[in-house]
């Protein structure tokens, strides 16, 4: 939050030298200290966020890494003569506490060409998959390790 309050400052300033960053970060200090002093703000919650915040930039790149690669997936199948198509339909549970990590999973799921969740149910999914070979390992994804990354 300290460096939040820094950024702001200096936004506001409008120009940058040695006086106005050194003004600006004890100025940023003395409210940071204020607002973890009386206002009964804890700076492990700003820990937290960081944590997150590089968690879900993680997570980001690994959504395009895999959509990426299912595309390519995708595309074998539509333009080669020789493989069959052979849809599925699957249902497993993921060991997801926050219903938050279930809808990101199902989101997740559906953004992946070649895959597509159908219901989501108590924490039970049912997915679509174009091929066997997209419905394997599904239940034990990526996705679903980088979300109970973000629970605990």
């Amino acid at each position: 939050m300290f460096f939040l309050y820094l950024f702001i400052w200096l936004i506001f300033s409008m120009r940058l030298s040695v006086e106005i960053a050194v003004t600006g970060a004890i100025i940023s200090g003395a409210v940071y200290w204020f607002a973890c002093k009386h206002m009964l703000y804890d700076p492990a919650s700003d820990r937290k966020l960081l944590r997150n915040l590089l968690l879900g930039i993680w997570y980001a790149l690994t959504l395009v890494l895999e959509t990426g690669k299912a595309t390519g997936a995708v595309l074998r199948i539509v333009f080669s003569r020789t493989i069959e198509v052979e849809p599925r339909i699957i249902y497993f549970r993921a060991n997801l506490k926050t219903d938050f990590g279930r809808v990101a999973l199902a989101n997740s799921i559906t953004l992946t060409p070649g895959t597509i969740t159908v219901a989501l149910n108590d924490g039970l999914f049912c997915v679509h998959c174009l091929s066997g070979k997209m419905a394997e390992g599904i239940e034990d994804s990526v996705f679903i390790r980088q979300l109970q990354k973000f629970e605990s």
